[in-house]
């Protein structure tokens, strides 16, 4: 098992710039002011350490589609900022360019790596209803005059010149606003708790690829690799560099020492344990656009298992027409996680026979789900993620 160290971090927000991606120090500062945060970052860690250790597999649901409803808050001071649906809607096709493994670059990929390249089943879509119900092109436009609003916590506040974020469980919020220093972009790690600044940040000159984007950042790739984090990938070489021995819990990447700038030559080796050297064309490096390229099929299904966990409400969102359907009609089950007994409430008119299946494919039991609330005792299963699955239903069940 991989050494796994946590960074503290000043609360000056002058640090928050000087990488790139600003997501590990702006999580570790805020896992180290809010207890919630903290004991869920922990349960986080503890379910990511069991994927690493092969115990927990997320490919249960398959190759399956996941629509996620995403909205865009545009915050801007000066009015070059304020970017055009043209732009906003590249970032949305590149997105879903480079998670469905349809990328035209692939071919610059290592073989040696190449074969790990894998579809996410996951599409981004600008929500079509906001959450009073209401129509929507699933973009905000907010003026403001604060200098730099994304080096403050301003900009998911109307009340200090932002705007407060949608439904956060229905929605991806990602706000594209001044961001100070050489700072890109950045979000928060998936936690168990709720916290008021989830979403994404984004600067104007790396969202998107045409308008304001500006090279080497002008491939939408930046947003690709917040979105990573926002699923709960870590950077290539874990939390800290000046390691060969900090995790990001994937089997599938090699040991990496340090961050990648640039676009090195194959091979590149910080960590003498590795021939291959380093994954710098990874999306979870900090390499320029044209030379990130991919995600590898650990990190594709690390993302699927917090997006069917931690997330799972944006898969049942009503904020994209039809939504609400996909995967779950008339079932609600709580609590998820769960220690000892889990309730499904059915709302169907007939009984519907289940199966409840553990991470290897095997059937832990069977029974039938009636009209109205149902229990299922699992307090002998073992901590894990199960798939309960009926003939046309599933969901998946967290174990603690």
């Amino acid at each position: 098992m991989r050494s796994l160290l946590i960074i503290l971090s000043f609360l000056a927000s002058h640090l928050y710039g000087q990488e790139p991606c600003a997501t590990m120090m702006r999580s570790n500062d805020l896992e180290s002011r809010s207890e919630s945060y903290h004991a869920g970052m922990e349960e986080m860690r503890n379910m990511a350490s069991q994927f690493e250790a092969g115990v927990l597999n997320a490919n249960l649901r398959g190759t399956d589609e996941m629509v996620i409803p995403v909205v865009v808050h545009v915050v801007y001071r000066e009015d070059v900022n304020n970017i055009s649906m043209e732009q906003i809607n590249s970032q949305i096709e590149a997105l879903n360019r480079d998670f469905s493994w349809s990328q035209s670059d692939k071919d610059k990929i290592p073989s040696v790596w190449r074969d790990l390249g894998k579809n996410s089943g996951l599409i981004f879509k600008l929500a079509d209803k906001d959450p009073d119900g209401n129509f929507t092109n699933g973009v905000t436009r907010t003026k403001t005059n604060v200098e730099n609003i994304g080096d403050t916590n301003a900009y998911y506040r109307t009340s200090r010149g932002g705007i407060d974020p949608w439904v956060q469980s229905h929605y991806i919020n990602i706000w594209v606003c001044e961001i100070g220093n050489n700072t890109l972009g950045y979000t928060y790690l998936p936690s168990t708790s709720a916290e008021p600044n989830d979403g994404i940040v984004m600067a104007p000159r790396a969202f998107g690829m045409i308008g304001t984007a500006t090279p080497p950042y002008d491939k939408g790739r930046t947003l690709v690799h917040e979105m990573g984090h926002y699923f709960g990938l870590r950077h290539l070489w874990g939390t800290e560099e000046g390691e060969c021995t900090n995790t990001d819990y994937m089997n599938d990447t090699p040991w990496q020492n340090e961050a990648n700038f640039g676009c090195p030559n194959f091979p590149t080796v910080s960590c003498p344990s590795e021939d291959d050297g380093d994954m710098f064309m990874n999306f979870m490096d900090y390499t320029r656009d044209t030379c990130a390229l991919f995600f590898t099929t650990n990190q594709v299904e690390f993302m699927q298992l917090v997006l069917l966990t931690s997330k799972v409400t944006l898969t049942h969102s009503e904020a994209v027409t039809g939504l609400a359907e996909q995967g779950r009609a008339e079932f609600n089950v709580f609590p998820n996680p769960a220690s000892n007994i889990v309730t499904i409430n059915f709302t169907g008119v007939e009984s519907n026979a289940y199966s409840l299946i553990n991470a290897l494919g095997q059937i832990e039991s069977i029974g039938k789900l009636n009209q109205g609330l149902n229990q299922i005792d699992v307090h002998e299963l073992k901590a894990g993620v199960y798939l309960l699955k009926t003939d046309n239903w599933h969901e998946h069940i967290v174990v603690q």
